[in-house]
């Protein structure tokens, strides 16, 4: 029941009942909580939940017949205080069409949203979990895809509130479902963020678009490459989830890349159905990760689990915002992933200022190297130019780390990695062992190869700027020229296998001591010693 009452001359309407507040049926108790929608509410939005027996009490001009009323929304005060308005369907009761109905709600002004799916069993609500629904908020418009579990009568209850308020959602509008038939093998990942796509809040954060622009991606081939477009700098980081994925195996199935004013992300997806990829993002001085955007992501052809990324990769792999900020520029590979048929590749960098650079190279598993892998990764600086050389003694996939310090720094700060596939076995050689005299400027020209053939002449050629004398000691002694064009070369005898043999350096003539900057073995194989 409800009022009419007559003020001036004009008839209004109000519903003091409902204005009061609501009964909790359980405990048989009232409520209170005054909502004045209710007085002197809007002819036109009244009729939304009020049908009187006499059509004239509308106050319409067209009255709505009951059969229309019945096929309304069921609207709360707070959808019309919000300024929503119902795009499609214009309908209560809905049925599904292949096991899925879609809602569309538009607003005025920023809102965000949630939802409640409820399976009617004669009196009861049985409450059904939110990843049988996907909610995307595009700009101006709300669209809700729900997929019940079963077959049945559903109750859908939808929530809405001012974007950037800490308020609770406040419940908006209502429908009843009906599924004659559930769709089929239909596993969505969970999502604790409850809307999928682009947020709207994501531009006030710097995260202007995304590409591919859909929220639904279908993947039929992988790696899926996806490119957030950004108006400034930012920190990210992704997650993947899948029903059957645990969280530390998802992180072998994503590299990020953070640049001036993209995020980009290699996923790769090792099983079918539905994933969700989300995308965390904070200023360069932010405190807090926000999440901006959840991806919906259908894999039909997944990838050999061992075709995955190692392990432990950091969030800025490839050269971005981090690379620059610790001095390295220009660099000869701009992707995160590096492919090599011929298990070798030569990455260049400039560098900013004065810097001490670094490497790691893993692989996350047992090889059958002869050597640690470090020693598969040769290092030069000449100049503002660095070049790291990798010869990868095995097929497989490979993290190779970047690690910088300016030169009145105390540590080593990380710039980068790079994943390395590298699709073949040919088993190349390591490099020579390095040590701490072998500076700035150092160049080894000839041998490449730390191990070297027994009982055999090998061609040295090394630049060495400052020194004033250069010898290979080994089975025999060895002191290499100064040729014209300031290489140190000559003719080395190897001697027996398991020999050592290493290379000395007088910087100074006024001293008598030599330092070993590096260190050669033989072996009795003959090996591949080409620089690649």
């Amino acid at each position: 029941m409800w009022n009419a009452v007559e003020m001036a001359g004009e008839w209004l309407l109000l519903d003091a009942c409902w204005g009061a507040g609501t009964v909790d049926l359980q405990k048989a108790i009232f409520l209170p909580s005054y909502d004045d929608f209710f007085f002197l509410t809007a002819p036109e939005e009244f009729i939304e939940t009020h049908w009187p027996d006499d059509p004239s009490w509308q106050l319409l001009e067209r009255p709505v017949s009951f059969k229309d009323f019945q096929q309304k929304i069921f609207k709360t005060s707070e959808f019309f205080r919000l300024s929503l308005t119902v795009t499609t369907p214009e309908a209560f009761y809905l049925t599904t069409e292949d096991g899925e109905v879609k809602v569309s709600l538009s607003y005025q002004y920023p809102m965000e949203f949630s939802y409640k799916i409820y399976k009617l069993s004669n009196d009861s609500r049985i409450f059904v979990e939110k990843t049988f629904g996907i909610l995307t908020n595009q700009e101006s418009c709300m669209t809700l895809r729900v997929f019940p579990p079963m077959d049945g009568q559903y109750e859908l209850m939808v929530f809405a509130r001012p974007t950037g308020t800490t308020a609770p959602y406040k419940w908006v509008c209502s429908y009843h479902i009906d599924c004659p038939q559930p769709k089929s093998s239909l596993a969505l990942p969970e999502n604790p963020f409850h809307f999928w796509g682009l947020h709207q809040t994501g531009k006030d954060l710097g995260v202007t678009s995304c590409n591919p622009g859909e929220d639904l991606i279908v993947s039929e081939t992988s790696p899926l490459n996806i490119i957030f477009k950004t108006s400034r700098a930012l920190m990210a980081t992704f997650q993947l989830a899948h029903q059957e994925m645990a969280e530390p195996f998802s992180k072998k199935c994503l590299v990020s890349q953070i640049e001036e004013t993209q995020l980009r992300c290699k996923v790769l997806l090792p099983f079918h159905g539905y994933y969700r990829l989300s995308l965390f993002v904070k200023k360069l001085e932010g405190e807090h990760f926000q999440n901006v955007s959840n991806m919906l992501i259908n894999c039909r052809n997944p990838v050999n689990h061992n075709e995955l990324f190692p392990l432990n990769l950091s969030t800025h792999c490839g050269p971005g915002t981090n690379t620059r900020q610790h001095g390295l520029t220009s660099p000869s590979h701009t992707s995160p992933v590096i492919s090599t048929r011929t298990g070798k590749c030569r990455i260049t960098f400039c560098t900013l200022w004065d810097l001490e650079v670094f490497t790691v190279l893993e692989n996350g598993r047992e090889t059958k190297s002869l050597c640690p892998l470090d020693r598969y990764c040769l290092l030069t600086q000449v100049e503002q130019k660095i070049c790291l050389t990798v010869h990868l003694p095995e097929a497989g996939q490979y993290k190779l780390s970047i690690f910088t310090k300016p030169q009145r720094a105390q540590e080593f700060s990380h710039a980068c990695d790079y994943v390395i596939r590298c699709h073949s076995n040919q088993g190349l050689p390591p490099f020579p062992n390095v040590y701490g005299a072998w500076r700035r400027g150092c160049l080894l020209l000839q041998p490449q190869a730390g191990l070297l053939p027994a009982e055999s002449w090998e061609n040295f050629r090394v630049k060495i700027p400052g020194a004033c004398k250069v010898l290979v000691i080994g089975p025999v002694k060895t002191e290499l020229q100064l040729t014209k064009s300031t290489v140190w070369e000559g003719k080395v005898f190897t001697g027996t296998a398991g020999s050592l043999i290493k290379l000395a350096v007088k910087f100074s003539s006024n001293s008598a001591e030599m330092d070993i900057v590096m260190s050669f073995k033989t072996q009795k194989t003959r090996l591949d010693t080409s620089s690649g």
